[in-house]
């Protein structure tokens, strides 16, 4: 089988959707030899995707400036000979191109734009609505990162649900409980971070509920909490009054993007993990920071429960009272810190990048062995 995994679109460091091809292709690398892999990447960011096994082949897509690119890749996904040799092309980059070849499956994380309008620019969600609406209707297999994205694609997109498979994301092995405090040391030294903190990670945007994290936190300080409270990510969409309020709140520290690699000795540096966002696609910063053996506290929206399941403190994000008390409760008290604690580091393995690979390489082999039109055919014999 030859399978096709186009990433060219994809940023040159990493972020969620790059470190899930990132751990996706390592997975596979590590249990097929067999089949042959073919990634696109860019000249920016081909490092990213490098993989030295002998199945594994890189070929270069030098995608112009948007808008052209669009109109450019949709062209190169049906017309290049590399692409049309394939029995599978893995399309991980959203929103959608607009037509892609009939041996496209696609990975979608999240369609937030359509369920969350609210939290992106005008002109962002148009184009996603028009690419996600045209681009799902030809698709036969889309591969969701939770069941609450399939019930959003269904619901908003009428899609049958036959053609939706539920693969959960992961976390990977470099997440875990600390085993050199050197490390964790370098790193509070390398983002001036205090010695006790609560710490979010994630963009700095609306969805995210950070003005209701720092009014929680403005609560807690007049409390006697002995914890500044960290908002590590960079700037997002309309985070203008996101920082002003950090910046008029005493105690809020924002180091900024944090580079991938220091992302378990944060998490091992602090005390506790707050993450109210009101909507998320899957949410794996939660599941990083229980990897790492930190306790939870998270929202009880979206996809959130679905990662956390009993290992969090679940609240509600529209309620600045219940985030401020929930996190009072672990800070002050440490038999509850255990249980989480422990809990949560169950709770992440669960969730394995060989699972993963594992569930997605069923669905790449089922893909090929069905022609393109079986789907609909079972669809107008269903509708009969």
């Amino acid at each position: 089988m030859r399978i096709g995994v186009h990433a060219a679109g994809l940023l040159p460091y990493r972020t969620g959707r790059e470190g899930y091809v990132q751990s996706l292709l390592a997975a596979l690398a590590r249990m097929d030899t067999e089949n042959e892999y073919t990634v696109f990447v860019s000249p920016a960011n081909r490092h990213l995707f490098e993989r030295p096994e002998p199945n594994y082949r890189i070929v270069e897509v030098r995608l112009p400036r948007l808008p052209t690119r669009r109109l450019w890749e949709n062209a190169y996904l049906r017309l290049a000979p590399q692409v049309r040799r394939l029995d599978v092309i893995h399309l991980v980059e959203s929103p959608l191109p607009w037509y892609q070849p009939s041996k496209a499956l696609v990975a979608v994380h999240d369609i937030l734009p359509l369920s969350h309008p609210q939290f992106f620019p005008l002109k962002g969600r148009l184009y996603y609505r028009k690419a996600l609406t045209t681009g799902t209707r030809r698709l036969r297999t889309i591969i969701a990162s939770s069941q609450e994205t399939k019930r959003e694609l269904v619901a908003r997109l009428a899609l049958d649900p036959r053609r939706i498979r539920v693969i959960y994301p992961a976390v990977d092995d470099r997440f875990a409980p600390p085993d050199d405090t050197g490390v964790i040391a370098a790193v509070r030294r390398k983002y001036g971070l205090p010695e006790r903190f609560v710490l979010y990670v994630g963009t700095l945007e609306p969805r995210k509920n950070l003005l209701r994290v720092i009014g929680a936190y403005g609560r807690l300080r007049r409390k006697g909490i002995d914890q500044a409270l960290v908002l590590a990510g960079g700037k997002g969409w309309l985070c203008d009054d996101i920082v002003e309020a950090a910046k008029a709140q005493e105690g809020v520290c924002l180091p900024g993007f944090i580079d991938d690699s220091d992302l378990p000795a944060l998490y091992n540096a602090a005390s506790l993990f707050v993450f109210p966002s009101l909507c998320e696609g899957f949410g794996t910063p939660p599941l990083e920071a229980m990897a790492c053996g930190l306790p939870v506290v998270c929202s009880n929206r979206s996809s959130l429960p679905e990662v956390a399941g009993d290992a969090a403190m679940l609240v509600d994000p529209e309620d600045e009272e219940a985030i401020a008390d929930a996190i009072w409760e672990v800070a002050r008290d440490e038999k509850l810190r255990r249980r989480l604690r422990d809990a949560g580091l169950a709770r992440a393995r669960l969730f394995s990048w060989d699972d993963t690979a594992r569930q997605t390489l069923d669905v790449y082999r089922e893909f090929a062995r069905r022609p393109s039109n079986a789907v609909e055919r079972e669809a107008a014999r269903d509708a009969a």
